[in-house]
């Protein structure tokens, strides 16, 4: 019986050499490609996270890294204008991170809030919808007033006394 071995380093020998040929050979440029070494980067803080799988932090970069690889790559290929549209991608992947790590992690509540926030604020930006693109801070001067005119929550309605002390009338 042969004893086992690790065939992983000569495949990857034999993938790469492949690769670095076809380029020399003019079927491709390599350099187009390089947004797959992000890819593969998060590819493999995924495949950490499979052995250590209590370690559900390791989602985190793992989603960052194939979603902004997928978006380099994409504008890499097919123009880096794209860029305009799509930047939102970069609040939405750590969105879509937060929600991996609270599913396949330890359900983790606190996790949906920050996950919410984002995918939402993304998923605006990302709307391309023109009106949205120039008038969303007038949302938040709205949320603002609002928060200013809402009464304190230590409101009791009688102003005849702060704090328990009477106030003397002038």
């Amino acid at each position: 019986m042969m004893p086992s071995r690790n065939l992983a380093p000569g495949v990857l020998l034999i993938a790469l050499g492949a690769i670095f040929l076809a380029s020399n050979l003019g079927a491709f440029d390599l350099f187009d490609y390089w947004p797959v070494l992000l890819i593969v980067l998060g590819l493999f803080f995924f495949g950490l996270w499979l052995r250590e799988r209590p370690n559900y932090g390791l989602l985190m970069p793992f989603t960052v890294l194939v979603v902004t690889g997928g978006l380099f790559l994409y504008c890499q290929l097919n123009g880096w204008y794209y860029m305009r549209d799509l930047w939102p991608l970069f609040i939405i992947a750590p969105g879509i991170g937060f929600f991996l790590m609270y599913f396949l992690g330890e359900q983790e509540g606190g996790l949906l809030i920050p996950g919410s926030i984002l995918l939402v604020l993304g998923i605006v930006f990302l709307s391309g919808n023109r009106w949205i693109g120039d008038w969303w801070p007038a949302t938040l001067i709205v949320i603002g007033v609002l928060l200013l005119l809402r009464p304190p929550k230590s409101w009791s309605g009688d102003v005849s006394s702060v704090e328990g002390e009477p106030i003397d009338p002038p």
